[in-house]
């Protein structure tokens, strides 16, 4: 018997389970051994628990997240130039707001409410340890990786000292300076950071003019003297072209770029709410060489609400035409491959039996016309968190 007094070995069986992607199963009941997926075994078994009406489905990853920003009036800000709309932020959390740990709190059990199975986000210095231990009551397993703005290059030696050995993301190219990203780049494993995002960073990096230069100017902060014709070639010159890479956002990026990356091992996360907000122009991820990138949420100074369904819905409405396939596949094994967590994303055997249970309310016959339905609006809605039922 587990904690919650259900037996260690468990045959559940709902009307579909879309085991992956490509995998709808009808008619055969979920095997799970102490919350991890065994297989699939006969219905007709007298201990198997049914789930009548019900589709169920892995926990979608959200690959990119802040959890700081949950009160902000984000409806107030510019949407359509960046430096404008960072420059709002930065005014209001230098204001009176809920603490930080509230926040994050708040923002895990929104995502939990959505379904959410895993998220890594971008913290700032005084979160880290707290947040990830508040994960779990039905709240998504959290990755925390502290997050450096110092362009300063003088201080990139104690920005990275002040991290103390704990994973770190970067800002941006032009929230650290090359010679930070180097070393933060050269000591390997998992950096995420913000590249490509609008033609703002592309003008900051190739002419040190623009908005975002004369933001920096206005609050003292140094803008480098060398430059860069794309995002891409920043990233290539200070060494993050590599796998353990998550480039987040990228819609600015050309085909060329994109596939630079791919070739690169670098992984691609985006954020079709974030995009959305921003009445940004359709990316090009379709037109370049590799996968689909994994999805974000971004945070709530810059999305309508933090979900992982409606990120997936919103990457299917925007790009169609690589089909609702391929964009599950994007918002639940791509990211939990790009985190290190193959466990995820799947209820294959082997798999961590996170969850989401729908009542879709008529038969499916294939993988295709599950995605499809998930993809669907009116939304349908999880039953509860991810995780299996008591």
């Amino acid at each position: 018997m587990n904690r919650s007094g259900q037996p260690r070995l468990r045959r559940l069986l709902p009307d579909a389970v879309l085991v992956d992607a490509s995998t709808l199963v009808r008619g055969q009941a979920l095997v799970v051994d102490g919350g991890r997926v065994v297989g699939l075994d006969d219905p007709i078994h007298p201990e198997v628990e049914r789930f009548p009406g019900e589709l169920w489905c892995a926990a979608p990853v959200m690959a990119h997240a802040h959890l700081e920003s949950f009160d902000a009036p984000a409806a107030t800000w510019p949407r359509t130039g960046f430096a404008a709309w960072a420059e709002a932020l930065v005014e209001w959390r230098r204001g009176p707001r809920r603490d930080d740990a509230e926040s994050a709190d708040a923002t895990l059990d929104l995502l939990g409410r959505g379904g959410c199975g895993l998220v890594l986000a971008h913290v700032g210095g005084e979160l880290g340890s707290e947040s990830a231990a508040a994960a779990g009551r039905g709240r998504p397993e959290l990755i925390c990786l502290r997050e450096l703005f110092q362009p300063d290059p003088e201080l990139a030696e104690a920005a990275l000292a002040e991290a103390r050995g704990a994973p770190v993301a970067l800002h941006s190219p032009f929230g650290v300076s090359s010679d930070l990203a180097r070393r933060a780049f050269a000591a390997g494993g998992l950096i995420s950071i913000h590249l490509g995002e609008h033609p703002e960073e592309r003008q900051f990096l190739a002419t040190g003019a623009g908005p975002l230069a004369d933001l920096f100017r206005r609050r003292d902060r140094p803008v480098a003297r060398q430059r860069w014709d794309s995002p891409v070639d920043w990233l290539e010159d200070v060494g993050g072209a590599r796998r353990g890479t998550l480039a987040v956002h990228c819609g600015d990026l050309g085909a060329a770029e994109l596939t630079r990356l791919h070739v690169a091992e670098v992984g691609l996360v985006w954020c079709p709410g974030t995009h959305r907000w921003f009445q940004r122009p359709p990316p090009a991820f379709l037109d370049a060489d590799g996968p689909l990138p994994a999805l974000g949420c971004d945070s709530l100074a810059s999305n309508e609400t933090l979900d992982p369904m409606r990120e997936f819905r919103l990457a299917h409405a925007a790009l169609p035409a690589a089909g609702a396939q391929a964009w599950w596949r994007a918002a639940t094994e791509t990211g939990a491959r790009l985190l290190g967590r193959e466990e995820l994303g799947h209820l294959r055997p082997g798999a961590d039996c996170r969850c989401l249970r729908f009542r879709p309310g008529r038969s499916l016959a294939s993988a295709a016309e599950a995605c499809s339905l998930l993809s669907a609006v009116p939304p349908l809605r999880p039953l509860g968190p991810a995780g299996l039922p008591a």
